[in-house]
Parts: structure tokens; sequence; C-alpha cells
């Protein structure tokens, strides 16, 4: 009559490996359980939202709602605008940027020429008329400057025109 473990029951018995130690198997469940949640962690922080994002969509670049506004795209002018304000505030305010040339303070040489005349007229208000005053003069005549100088869209001014050489005409 045949057992149910079967005739190699008993060959299968001694050729057993012999157990490990038991102190390895916590050590090495301890070890995926952290890998574990430090991998949950890590995903649970990607997200910015409790709800899946739709098709199409990153969390960097959300789908439009019907209720959102349109992007706004700063226009060269509002850039220069906000640029010539900043660094007429910073020279009058706390003199940084007295030390940079406009080029260190990331402006063209329209931009500089504006900031420069900005200066100049934002000094003589403030000792005329206060502190205040100036302080609107600055916006003002930043936002006045820059208007007329991207007036037909961003200056298209070659620098280096005056020092090449005319070329032939008719030739390409």
């Amino acid at each position: 009559m045949r057992t149910r473990a079967g005739p190699r029951a008993g060959a299968r018995a001694r050729t057993q490996r012999p157990e490990r130690p038991p102190a390895r198997r916590p050590a090495r469940a301890r070890a995926a359980l952290v890998g574990a949640l430090a991998l949950a962690a890590a995903l649970a922080g990607c997200s910015s939202t409790d709800s899946p994002a739709p098709p199409g969509t990153t969390a960097a670049h959300p789908a439009p709602s019907l209720n959102s506004p349109s992007p706004h795209t700063t226009s060269p002018a509002e850039l220069c605008t906000h640029l010539i304000t900043y660094w007429a505030e910073q020279e009058l305010d706390e003199g940084q940027g007295s030390g940079l040339d406009y080029q260190e303070k990331g402006l063209s040489d329209g931009q500089n020429e504006i900031l420069l005349t900005t200066l100049a007229a934002a000094r003589q208000e403030r000792a005329a008329h206060g502190r205040a005053a100036g302080d609107r003069l600055i916006e003002e005549h930043a936002q006045r400057g820059c208007a007329e100088r991207y007036r037909n869209g961003t200056p298209t001014t070659d620098p280096w025109a005056q020092t090449k050489l005319p070329t032939p005409s008719g030739s390409s």
C-alpha cells in the first residue's frame, strides 16, 4: 500500500537543506518593509492631488477648465517695465546694483537707456517732492519708455551693424 507522500518522501527528507538561522529573516523582512515604505512615500510625494489627473495632463501642465482664465503671456513691454522698475528701486533705495553693469542686470542697451533716464528723473522728483512722488514717477516713466521702445514689437536693430561691411547689390 502506498502512502500519500509517495516513494520519494524519504529521499526528499534526506536531501533537504539545513534551515537558515532565524535571525536573518526578521532583518530581511524589516529591510523589505523599509524599502516598500520609502517607495510608497516617494510615489505619494509625486502626486499633487488626491484625484487622478485627466488623460493628457501632468502636474506641471493641468488641463484648462472652462472657468479658468486664459494664460497670460508677459509682453516685452511689460517685462521691460518690470526690469526698469526693479533696478530703479534697487538703485535708489538700497544702492544695490550700482556696481553692476547693464548686462549683469539683464538689460539690453535700450533698456539701460530707459533705466538711466528714469533714475535721473526719479532722483529729481524725490528731491523736490519726496520719496512717494519719486516712486510713482519710476513706474510711470518706465511704462512710458518701455511702451515706446516696444510699440512695434521687439526692436530689430542689429548691435553689430556698424561693424559689418556693406554687401554689393545683387549678391546674396
